[in-house]
């Protein structure tokens, strides 16, 4: 989720590029072996997410013109999986970042924290979005009530 930016003062040596949270973040990295914690993708693999379950399939380099080989871009559509499977999907780059499984910037223990690729990242942070979401709207009602609009 983004983080505000009267939330990143919370973090170790103020800010997430501060050397302080670098490090944290490096320790939680190599923990999880450059990994999601969650599903187990490779931090930076290029590839696809089958629809409903959302398995992970790495992309496969595609022919061009029968000269070489070429990667599919992020954001095109390319051909993933295994060679006997393949699945023609948008490809993605998975990046995975560090999650507070609090919610709160400030508390910062390994047991607090997983390195999560974006889906459970999201799939994490859902409900808390969802609680300031409705939050965000109610006090935007309150405010129109004032005057009464």
């Amino acid at each position: 989720m983004p983080i505000k930016r009267e939330n990143e003062r919370l973090y170790p040596g103020g800010s997430i590029r501060s050397p302080e949270w670098r490090a944290i973040r490096e320790r939680i990295r190599g923990r999880a072996g450059d990994s999601c914690e969650e599903c187990g993708v490779p931090n930076h693999a290029m590839g696809g997410r089958l629809g409903g379950d959302g398995t992970f399939l790495p992309a496969s380099p595609t022919g061009d013109n029968g000269l070489r080989l070429t990667w599919p871009v992020p954001g095109e559509y390319g051909w993933c999986g295994p060679s006997s499977d393949l699945h023609r999907l948008r490809i993605v780059r998975i990046v995975c970042t560090v999650a507070h499984l609090d919610h709160n910037p400030a508390h910062n223990c390994d047991a607090n924290l997983r390195f999560l690729c974006q889906r459970c990242h999201n799939r994490h942070d859902q409900a808390h979005r969802r609680a300031n979401a409705a939050a965000t709207r109610k006090a935007a009602a309150a405010t129109g009530d004032l005057f009464g609009s």
